[in-house]
């Protein structure tokens, strides 16, 4: 319930103001701005799994400085998505998402339709240059074996 009071809160201070700003504003516009929101997310949620895999509740009396700065962090991670979640709806709020009956679409679904296209492909292009990032240095990081060398039976 929290969680829902939080999105709606969010999206009241956060909404459409904030688009109209952006187009008026932000390098690129609104869409310049569903670049960055798009690449922003998956970036805030790699940092909130490192942060919160990090967290080392067994052991945390004796690195008590260490844990509190990682569930601080997971913690502002987590309130930060929050917010990406907001402006991302309010991008595709057509005005029919509720049973009752229809609302006005909010500004900046009246006014740049296809955002969510351009934030998709700007999450999925930084999505997948995170992963190939995770997979090289994974590669880099582990050990190897000789591929001329036969191995022990």
């Amino acid at each position: 319930m929290t969680l829902f009071a939080l999105l709606v809160l969010s999206d009241m201070f956060w909404g459409d103001d904030t688009w109209e700003w952006s187009a008026d504003n932000w390098p690129g516009g609104a869409y310049g701005f569903a670049m960055f929101l798009g690449a922003l997310v998956p970036c805030v949620a790699t940092l909130f799994v490192l942060t919160a895999s990090r967290t080392d509740w067994k052991s945390w009396k004796s690195h008590k400085v260490r844990s509190f700065g990682f569930t601080l962090l997971a913690v502002v991670c987590g309130a930060a998505m929050l917010q990406l979640v907001s402006l991302i709806f309010n991008a595709q709020d057509t005005g029919k998402w509720g049973r009752g009956r229809d609302s006005p679409p909010s500004w900046v679904f009246s006014n740049y339709p296809w955002l969510w296209a351009v934030g998709l492909v700007s999450t999925v292009a930084t999505a997948t240059l995170l992963i190939a990032l995770a997979i090289a240095r994974d590669k880099r990081t582990s050990p190897t074996t000789d591929a001329g060398a036969s191995a022990p039976n």
